[in-house]
């Protein structure tokens, strides 16, 4: 399965088309053009993030059928709803262009139970659901690796990809030692799921704080989101362009 460089929070189709013309014709990493989906919109309630959530009938726009890009809806489902529902009709709003889900860290929900993943997988055929191991995620695990490794290793053969992810997109750098005994941990406990890191990333830091996972960790997925936008919370295509070629150039 081809590892990406993610960006999250596309809010238009234009955003993305600008930043695919920043891409090799053959990259050897896919551009995973992330759109966050807001329970706040779908309620008809007013979105916390504006900037960040376009509405939920814009998103089936957003996304590209350029072969070179993998487009995912980032959802947070409530927790106690019903979760197989939820995050099948997340899908259908990706539109036909959706090539599946990141399931954010819910509060009190932060390691959702494998068999409605299950159920959702095996119900929508989605090409790609990475769930996210954030902030109480890890804090649930107490911090250990073997601990969320074991975790992890419930939801093989359900999910694609494990996101190790602090930071839930607040812009906080990564720690690379951590994740590091992270991936490595869960690797072992795991070893056909495909693994993300995200944190802080934008082209002023990459090298400094990816080196440290490199080589061994060279074939990890990785994302950005909080970093990569301007003082008005909006996405700076200049930032994204950046991101892209400094990670394509360490990476590659």
């Amino acid at each position: 399965m081809t590892p990406y460089i993610g960006i999250t929070g596309f809010t238009t189709a234009a955003e993305v088309s600008e930043v695919v013309q920043s891409l090799p014709t053959t990259p050897d990493r896919l551009l995973m053009c992330g759109v966050l989906l807001s329970n706040a919109l779908m309620s008809g309630s007013p979105s916390d993030a504006p900037g960040r959530c376009p509405p939920p009938d814009a998103i089936t726009g957003i996304f590209s059928d350029d072969s070179r890009c993998l487009n995912l809806v980032h959802y947070r489902p409530r927790a106690g709803i019903d979760l197989v529902e939820a995050l099948a009709r997340a899908t259908a709003i990706g539109g036909e262009n959706c090539h599946g889900l990141q399931i954010n860290a819910t509060r009190g929900a932060a390691w959702p139970d494998p068999q409605a993943l299950r159920e959702y997988r095996d119900r929508c055929q989605p090409k790609r659901i990475v769930l996210q191991v954030g902030g109480e995620a890890m804090e649930l695990a107490e911090g250990s690796p073997e601990e969320i490794a074991r975790r992890c290793a419930a939801y093989e053969g359900i999910i694609t990809d494990a996101l190790i992810d602090a930071s839930e997109g607040m812009g906080v750098p990564i720690d690379a030692a951590r994740s590091a005994a992270y991936l490595s941990a869960v690797a072992d406990a795991a070893p056909t799921l495909r693994l993300v890191v995200a944190g802080g990333l934008h082209a002023g830091n990459l090298a400094s704080l990816l080196s440290p996972l490199l080589p061994r960790w060279s074939h990890v997925s990785i994302d950005a989101e909080g970093r990569l936008r301007d003082d008005q919370d909006n996405l700076s295509i200049p930032e994204c362009k950046a991101y892209l070629a400094a990670a394509l150039e360490l990476l590659n």
